[in-house]
């Protein structure tokens, strides 16, 4: 992405940021060093005025979420005229994922690491992430399957990438760009 000089010119917001230090402004639910903003994104106002930012990176949170339409519509107000949001999530199509979701490995994984509150509650196809985004006024919309390693299982990493490269569709991660 970009370096930190270019950074320091530009307000970019990390939602759901984790560990993830890219930005310059941070909220998570569970925020993980003193400038992450503690922010419930599927419920609350996001703390900043309206068109603030340059950018908001929202990295696998979008699935996470009850309120896809609140989400968005704050979202769309911080972000300036001609912001960028930049919003990676899960591929509804990718076949490792829909194994694990549909059979509820992935729920009885979760609930044996006694993690309860964080959840898959909407898978997404490029279309769904289209039709969101048309609908709160993005333009420009660019999508693209990917491979983030990261949240990739490690033993399986080089298959699906094998898979993904010969069948795009078939990757485990999907990336929007879009701009207001």
């Amino acid at each position: 992405m970009s370096s930190i000089s270019e950074n320091s010119k530009r307000k970019i917001l990390n939602v759901g940021c984790g560990e993830d230090t890219y930005g310059t402004h941070f909220v998570d639910l569970y925020p993980t060093r003193k400038e992450v903003i503690k922010c419930n994104v599927d419920k609350e106002k996001l703390p900043f005025p309206n068109n603030y930012f340059d950018q908001v990176v929202a990295k696998f949170i979008f699935e996470h979420l009850t309120s896809h339409r609140h989400f968005l519509k704050e979202v769309y107000r911080v972000l300036k005229k001609n912001g960028k949001l930049i919003l990676m999530t899960d591929n509804a199509s990718f076949w490792g994922l829909f194994g694990m979701t549909h059979y509820g490995k992935y729920e009885k994984e979760r609930e044996k690491e006694k993690i309860y509150e964080d959840r898959h509650y909407a898978l997404f196809t490029p279309n769904h992430l289209r039709n969101w985004l048309r609908l709160f006024g993005f333009r420009k919309i660019k999508i693209e399957y990917t491979f983030y390693d990261k949240y990739a299982k490690k033993t399986h990493i080089p298959l699906i990438k094998i898979l993904s490269k010969i069948i795009p569709r078939m990757s485990p991660h999907i990336k929007v760009i879009a701009i207001k």
